[in-house]
């Protein structure tokens, strides 16, 4: 294979084809140019060493080979492989594979359904006596925890009794709204039996030895080095629908204009769908009364204090002058509406690829 910097050595020079064109030694030859000057066999004679493409379209990678067929056909881009111009044994053109793709058929999908669970209020989590009547945690203070069981319903709870020197306020956590939480449903089954796939290969690619400014050259990979059913392609780097460069006007060099879309081939893959999720509409209302007793049984003669709180607001602090025992706690709702959601994502992410058409016989 002739390297860039052998490439780069061939500056300058001219040679006249049998049609009386003159091609540059150092570029790589316009695929639309009817001047390419190749030996009989359809091997290159070293004049025109690889194939000048366009650009690839915004957020597509560089050109690489790409063949497209039923997966029963799969090649190996270990087969793409030319006979060096000075020793003529085979060397690969574009050895590495850089993905294999799958196409779904027409009616198929690779998405489940978006949808979105129930939102909820969950009351305080956490509970503590504080020594002091601030509810500030410094050194200084006495922090015994009181803290209500998980899943807490509002029902009398006491673990215990803290005696009245330890507390001069009591610390009540905020309520908890836990939100819509996204699921999946109805995945369609994986479909079954052969699929068209998509073997995309790299090869080596040059910004230098073009005649275009805004053209690359694919070392090697001229069309005698290519056998038939591979083409020249862009891979999107991005996954969606994306587009391809418009048709080239007659007469003027091919584009990357042929778009087709793939899928990892793996059709469980959750890159090939955009993540669900939850929209919620801001209209939920959490709001919670916390009750606090000096006895363990809730008794109404023993409440030493009522904490409200509300979504959206921070904790709340019971103040004493003199410090009560603290001995169970209760609490009630006063508004308890969860959020309301809606789902969105699920739609499929294919991998866009953008094809040089193919020549016209």
């Amino acid at each position: 294979m002739l390297s860039a910097l052998a490439l780069a050595g061939l500056a300058g020079a001219g040679v006249q084809s049998a049609g009386g064109c003159v091609v540059r030694e150092d570029t790589c030859g316009h695929p639309w140019d009817p001047c390419l000057v190749v030996n009989p066999d359809g091997t290159s004679n070293g004049v025109c060493w690889g194939k000048c493409v366009p650009l690839p379209p915004s957020n597509f990678a560089d050109p690489m080979l790409v063949w497209m067929g039923p997966e029963e056909s799969e090649p190996s881009c270990e087969d793409l492989v030319a006979h060096d111009q000075f020793t003529g044994e085979p060397e690969p053109i574009a050895r590495t594979t850089f993905t294999t793709l799958r196409s779904i058929q027409p009616g198929e999908t690779v998405c489940g359904e978006c949808s979105c669970g129930e939102g909820a209020c969950s009351l305080p989590r956490m509970v503590a006596a504080n020594s002091l009547s601030s509810c500030e945690q410094i050194p200084e203070a006495t922090n015994t925890p009181f803290n209500p069981p998980p899943s807490w319903g509002g029902d009398c709870i006491s673990s215990g009794t803290v005696p009245s020197s330890q507390v001069g306020s009591i610390w009540i956590g905020p309520v908890v709204e836990s939100y819509c939480k996204p699921r999946v449903r109805e995945v369609p089954p994986i479909p079954e039996g052969p699929s068209q796939v998509a073997v995309v290969c790299v090869g080596g690619v040059a910004p230098v030895f073009c005649p275009g400014p805004t053209e690359l050259c694919m070392l090697s990979q001229q069309e005698a080095h290519v056998p038939p059913g591979w083409r020249y392609c862009a891979v999107a780097q991005v996954r969606g629908v994306l587009d391809c460069h418009p048709s080239a006007p007659p007469g003027e060099p091919p584009l990357f204009s042929e778009r087709f879309l793939f899928y990892q081939r793996d059709l469980s893959d959750p890159r090939n769908c955009e993540p669900c999720g939850c929209a919620s509409d801001g209209l939920n209302r959490c709001e919670a009364r916390v009750s606090a007793y000096a006895d363990r049984a809730c008794s109404d003669s023993a409440l030493i204090g009522t904490a409200d709180l509300a979504r959206g607001e921070e904790d709340a602090c019971l103040h004493f002058e003199s410090g009560p025992a603290l001995g169970s706690l209760s609490a009630e709702w006063v508004a308890r509406e969860g959020p309301h959601c809606t789902p969105f994502g699920g739609e499929p992410r294919p991998r866009t690829v953008c094809c040089l058409p193919e020549p016209e016989e």
